[in-house]
Order: structure tokens, then C-alpha cells, then sequence
């Protein structure tokens, strides 16, 4: 199993992406993690982390249930 750790700022940073991109700004929606020597959270590889909008990804089937606090 491979593992990326994303901090909130990782997170809100993809968000504006996706934003960004909505409102017509180029943008590829990525994030590189290379941090593989973090003393605590090394990624297991370089990782590239690409953000989707929903309509994007759900072509073919429904979203997976998510807990319902998340649920938005």
C-alpha cells in the first residue's frame, strides 16, 4: 500500500484548484508530494495527487456513502 499525507493546506490548496478551474483559470488541479524524508510523514514515492470535480469522476456509477457529518 502506498501512502501520501495531505495537510489542510494540501487540501484547500486542491479545492482552489478545482475552483480555479471552474471559473476558467488554467490549472492542471495537481499536487506533487515529494517529501519523502519527513521524520514522521514520508510519502512511500513521489506522488502526484490530481483533483477531479465530481461530475467528472461519477460518469459510470453513484458516489460511495460517506459518514454523514461529511456528507455535504
Amino acid at each position: 500500500m502506498k501512502t501520501v499525507y495531505l495537510t489542510r493546506r494540501n487540501l484547500t490548496t486542491l479545492l482552489s484548484k478545482l475552483d480555479r478551474t471552474k471559473a476558467g483559470d488554467p490549472s492542471a488541479c495537481t499536487l506533487v508530494k515529494r517529501d519523502t524524508q519527513h521524520p514522521k510523514y514520508p510519502c512511500s514515492d513521489v506522488i502526484a495527487v490530481v483533483a477531479l470535480e465530481d461530475a467528472e469522476y461519477y460518469t459510470d456509477r453513484i458516489p460511495g456513502p460517506v459518514h454523514p457529518k461529511d456528507a455535504q
